[in-house]
């Protein structure tokens, strides 16, 4: 009974994560439209966080510089796909960075062979097939690729790219408590974010001297404290308690929250170009799931 209720509130972690994720573009683009300069207010937003956990991190004194090592590369990967997909949602079309970056499977399934030498299977070339028709689509069959390499396309692109890696680095190290694994993210998300404002193209950069404006505060908060803890926590606790290819499963729920929120408070065009690629990118996640899912059954 216990196990079970355990497993229930992980799956509901995973639920609230991912409406979560699918509105974090009304904080980015709010912070971008109130008059203030975007890429100050999201990094604030970013290190009230670490602000709000340093104290509790100080007083534990459990976290070693072991740690910090141990947890380092996958939390800097992690922490970059974080940024990488702020900024896309800053720069260009919401759905499009969406999509884009959850081509995540696509590039985890060739990480996974080239650093852990993991045999692709056929329904991982179907991942790979599935995935990258789908990024077709969405750029637009016929269009000339790459339109922009700076562009928020792109941009999301690299996102799920350093997702991906995250999950492969992941698995050669060993677990920290959450608490330290949330407070090691929220130190590197920051200094993340700055590298990925300075990919040219951008409208807002960091400089010095420069704050975010009164009206830009009350998103400034609502992105740290709404979104971007309780995000990260909630992420970092289900993967931790829900077998892997449920977890991804439900994970997908971001793309409907994404598309259907966007369609509903912008002008952001959604035709059928947008929701075919939406349909093919989850089918490379499905794809990934079953062979993930065959895979350790085999290995059992």
């Amino acid at each position: 009974m216990t196990e079970s209720k355990s497993d229930a509130t992980a799956q509901l972690a995973v639920l609230a994560s991912t409406v979560l994720w699918g509105t974090l573009w009304i904080p980015v683009r709010r912070m971008h439209e109130t008059g203030s300069n975007g890429a100050v207010a999201t990094t604030i937003g970013f290190l009230i966080p670490l602000a709000v956990l340093l104290p509790i991190a100080l007083f534990k004194r459990r976290l070693s510089w072991r740690d910090l090592r141990e947890s380092g590369a996958p939390g800097l990967w992690l922490a970059l796909g974080i940024a990488l997909y702020t900024e896309a949602l800053a720069r260009g079309l919401i759905s499009h960075a969406i999509l884009l970056f959850y081509l995540t499977p696509v590039w985890s399934t060739l990480l996974a062979r080239i650093v852990l030498a993991e045999a692709i299977t056929a329904r991982r070339v179907a991942t790979i097939a599935l995935g990258l028709a789908g990024m077709l689509i969405v750029f637009g069959a016929g269009a000339p690729i790459p339109r922009s390499i700076v562009s928020g396309d792109w941009i999301a692109l690299a996102a799920g790219v350093a997702w991906a890696l995250a999950l492969v680095v992941s698995k050669r190290r060993r677990s920290l408590p959450i608490f330290d694994r949330v407070f090691v993210h929220f130190i590197l998300l920051g200094p993340a974010f700055y590298l990925a404002t300075l990919i040219p193209g951008g409208g807002d950069t960091i400089g010095l001297g420069q704050q975010p404006s009164a009206n830009s505060l009350v998103w400034i908060l609502a992105f740290a404290l709404i979104w971007m803890l309780p995000v990260v926590w909630l992420t970092i606790f289900a993967a931790s308690h829900v077998e892997p290819g449920r977890f991804a499963v439900l994970l997908m729920f971001e793309i409907a929250v994404g598309l259907v929120t966007v369609s509903l408070f912008t002008d952001e065009p959604l035709g059928r170009r947008e929701f075919a690629g939406a349909l093919l990118i989850l089918g490379a996640s499905g794809a990934e799931i079953t062979a993930d899912r065959r895979s350790r059954r085999e290995g059992a």
